[in-house]
Formats: structure tokens, C-alpha cells, sequence
């Protein structure tokens, strides 16, 4: 098998005096969609984030598309990695400007914004053409999530990162998100996703409890 886009080798995470888990082992490759799920306060946000280099391990390694994490690879495998949080602070008024936010940012300033590519997602994922026309404030949650994935494959990253990517959606949009997702796999994408969803949790191709 080829090399995993993602490997985690014996990562742990501490605070103050305490480990949130110690040991974590991952091989993600392209074309899969893995999920972490268990309790709250286990560490799985966190794992997400010592992705991308926010939150630092205690032990361990995490080598992203053959760069092993450090200080003088982070800049170049952020360009490597899409990243949607569950909390979304979004500085904009208007949708039309939230989905071009992604665009202007250091990493993707050479990734081209197509407004056609954005509409056959939102049919996708069941949204409406006319929401680029709304306010930020008049749209609701479940709405906001499906727009930012939407727009997130649209960077075309090899590794996709998404912090519960349901949390705020109906069994029908769910169906489409996974569809949708599952999909973006098959474009030499591979995603890892933090939920408390069962149904999303059941399709992925591999569920890993912390």
C-alpha cells in the first residue's frame, strides 16, 4: 500500500499534570474517511489541532504527505491540510463574502474561486442558490456548516480535517453530507473527522474511540 497521507506514531497530549490520551497511532490514506468518536474531554479536538500545528504533543510524531511536523514544516503542510472547526467565527456579513474567505488565505492564494464549482456543491448538499445572497446572520447553522464544507473541498487538499461536520444537521442533510464527502474520497482526498454521530460514524471507513 502506498505511504498514508496522515501517520500518527505514540502521540500524546498533556495538560497541566494530567494526559488527555497517550499512545495514538494513525495511518490515514487517500480515499478513506475515518472518524474519531468517545466522551467528551478525551482529546479529540485537540488531536485535530496538533494537525495543524496548534496544540503541541508531548510525545510522539505526526508526519502529514511525508513532512514530519515541526516548526519549519508547518507553513507547507498547512497548505497540505483543509481544515472546517465546529466553532466557526466568521468576520464576514454577507455569504457571498464568507465563501471566498478561504481563498484569501496565504496557503490558497493560488487555488482559483469558482462560483460554478460552489453551486454544483451547494445542489450537493441541498442548498440553495439564493443563500450567497443572504446575510451570515439570516442563515442557520446546519446551513453554515454544509456552505464552509462546500467550500472547503473546493481547495482540493489532500487531507481534509472536520471538527463534527453534523452536529447541527437533520437525518436527510446527514445522508447528503456523508454522499457528498464519500465522494470527495474518490478525488485523492482522504478525511478525518471528529463526531458524536452515529449515522456518520457508521459510514466512515473506519470508527477509532479516545
Amino acid at each position: 500500500m502506498n505511504k498514508p497521507i496522515l501517520h500518527i506514531e505514540n502521540a500524546c497530549i498533556s495538560f497541566g499534570h494530567g494526559k488527555l490520551f497517550t499512545h495514538f497511532n494513525l495511518d490515514l490514506h487517500l480515499g478513506e474517511m475515518y472518524c474519531i468518536t468517545g466522551e467528551s474531554g478525551k482529546g479529540k479536538t485537540s488531536l485535530l489541532n496538533a494537525i495543524l500545528g496548534f496544540v503541541p504533543l508531548s510525545e510522539g510524531s505526526i508526519v502529514v504527505d511525508g513532512l514530519i511536523l515541526g516548526v519549519s514544516t508547518i507553513d507547507e503542510i498547512r497548505k497540505r491540510v483543509a481544515w472546517i472547526p465546529q466553532e466557526l467565527s466568521i468576520p464576514s456579513e454577507w455569504v457571498s463574502e464568507m465563501v471566498r474567505i478561504s481563498f484569501k488565505l496565504k496557503a490558497n492564494r493560488n487555488i482559483k474561486f469558482s462560483e460554478k464549482t460552489l453551486y454544483k456543491h451547494f445542489e450537493a448538499l441541498g442548498l440553495e442558490h439564493d443563500l450567497l445572497e443572504r446575510r451570515v446572520t439570516e442563515i442557520s447553522g446546519g446551513q453554515r456548516q454544509r456552505i464552509m464544507i462546500a467550500v472547503t473541498t473546493m481547495l482540493q487538499k489532500p487531507l481534509m480535517i472536520i471538527d463534527e461536520p453534523t452536529s447541527a444537521l437533520d437525518p436527510a442533510s446527514v445522508s447528503k453530507v456523508i454522499r457528498f464527502l464519500k465522494n470527495e474520497t474518490q478525488k485523492s482526498t482522504a478525511i478525518l473527522a471528529v463526531t458524536h454521530d452515529r449515522i456518520f460514524a457508521d459510514s466512515c471507513d473506519k470508527r477509532i474511540f479516545l
